[in-house]
């Protein structure tokens, strides 16, 4: 049993209240049933003893007895478990002739005095004795009448082990039942679960409330976090393609002003200048890029390569018109990648634009399920890298060739996008167009990266 469980945490505490329960109430039954047999006999007792009474007499010699033909038959028989002994002030005592050799110990008591004791009988049997203090015809005696009890005791045992037997029915048959009511109750947050997996596919954006009222708090809460977060990161992508866009007017006038300086700042320091800022340009384009890739779904939802590959593909075409490129993508047909959608576009958009650059007219791109893992593969017809380039090729920044346009960040970005997946890149040369290859493995059900 999982004591972080709450469906075991509560069948565990409504087992112990229900032993409890139970318990407390056979113990006072218990109590309660005894005391009522102990009642009952010591009442037939008393009868008992006044019909002995009653038959008390003198003999002749004036000592006291009991006529023989007033007494019960029981009190003849040896060992029935019926006994009486009559104790006189001045005179030895009598004893029926149940007890046969043995005696029944009784203290002396004044008339009028009562008390009952438990004694042992003939037999090692359990008595139940009631003795009183009596005075007849001028005579003053104790009488002590006693019942054995075994017989009595042995019924009420076996109808406390029938009782227990049905409590014990009784608190597994409510165990049962209360077990099963709540795993129907927790059942019905298993709309929660399945939209907990949809949430992590990107079918959905938010949870369900048709919940009972005791977890619905919750799930508001968590459905407002998520909206907010949502809110948040596309605001914030948002911005920064904002920004970037803004700052590109700014920078070509800060560019123009230095070139057209006077006097002309010196050669070296020209040069720093236009460092820094072609740094902030490659900042500035990346964004611009990653704005371009995401489009305007959610972020958040799964990345489905069979509908956007085509639209990204014509989107590159459209970025490098001076090439007549011929971009291929394959795919599985109507397969997603539980990841998010515009960190796969800003992946796959990388590697596809480094590839578009290097190309003379061909990329392949190719996205495929291999055991648990996605493998990606995007390749073109271009010149390739030598081993000592690969070495440097995924280093923040590095460009092999100055005269290709663009930032040299892109083979990073993607290296620090599959670090956040758990995966690998591998770079080399391509076996089908000859060019450069860059391979992507990602884990089909990557961590979640918050």
């Amino acid at each position: 049993m999982r004591l972080n469980s709450l469906q075991s945490r509560l069948a565990l505490g409504l087992g112990i209240s229900l032993l409890a329960l139970i318990g407390g109430i056979w113990l006072a039954g218990h109590e309660a049933l005894h005391r009522v047999a102990h009642s009952f006999v010591l009442s037939r007792l008393h009868h008992d003893a006044e019909a002995l009474v009653a038959a008390v007499e003198k003999s002749p010699e004036g000592s006291l007895r009991i006529g023989a033909q007033r007494l019960t038959p029981v009190y003849n028989q040896p060992y029935s478990g019926h006994y009486f002994a009559l104790a006189p002030e001045n005179d030895a005592s009598l004893y029926s002739r149940s007890l046969w050799d043995q005696t029944l110990e009784v203290a002396a008591l004044a008339p009028g005095e009562t008390l009952n004791w438990r004694a042992v009988g003939p037999d090692g049997q359990d008595l139940l004795v009631w003795g009183g203090g009596f005075q007849k015809q001028g005579a003053r005696f104790t009488l002590a009448v006693a019942e054995d009890l075994s017989p009595l005791s042995q019924e009420l045992v076996a109808f406390e082990w029938i009782l227990a037997a049905l409590a014990g029915g009784g608190v597994l048959l409510l165990f049962l039942l209360q077990n099963t009511l709540i795993g129907q109750a927790f059942h019905k947050l298993q709309p929660v679960y399945d939209d907990i997996e949809r949430l992590e596919r990107g079918d959905v954006l938010s949870l369900t409330e048709e919940l009972p009222d005791e977890v619905l708090p919750l799930v508001r809460k968590l459905n407002g976090l998520l909206d907010h977060f949502r809110q948040r990161l596309e605001r914030s992508r948002r911005a920064a393609g904002n920004l970037a866009h803004a700052l590109k007017t700014p920078l070509h006038l800060l560019v123009q002003q230095l070139e057209e300086q006077d006097p002309p700042l010196p050669a070296r320091r020209l040069d720093q200048l236009n460092e820094q800022i072609e740094r902030i340009r490659q900042l500035m384009d990346r964004e611009l890029k990653r704005a371009r890739y995401a489009g305007s779904v959610g972020p958040g939802q799964q990345f489905r390569p069979d509908e956007e590959l085509p639209t990204l593909a014509r989107l590159l075409q459209g970025m490098h018109p001076e090439k007549p490129l011929d971009v291929q993508c394959r795919c599985p047909e109507g397969e997603s990648l539980q990841m998010d959608r515009e960190d796969m576009l800003e992946l796959i958009g990388n590697l596809m634009d480094n590839a578009c650059k290097w190309a003379r007219s061909q990329v392949h791109c190719r996205i495929r399920r291999e055991g648990g893992t996605w493998q990606l593969q995007v390749e073109d017809d271009g010149p390739g890298c030598s081993d000592e380039e690969l070495a440097q090729v995924s280093a923040r920044g590095a460009r092999l060739d100055e005269s290709v346009s663009g930032h040299g960040l892109g083979l990073s970005i993607v290296e620090d996008i599959v670090k956040i997946y758990g995966g690998r890149t591998r770079y080399g040369r391509s076996e089908t167009l000859g060019g450069f290859c860059a391979r992507v493995t990602l884990t089909e059900h990557p961590p979640f990266t918050g």
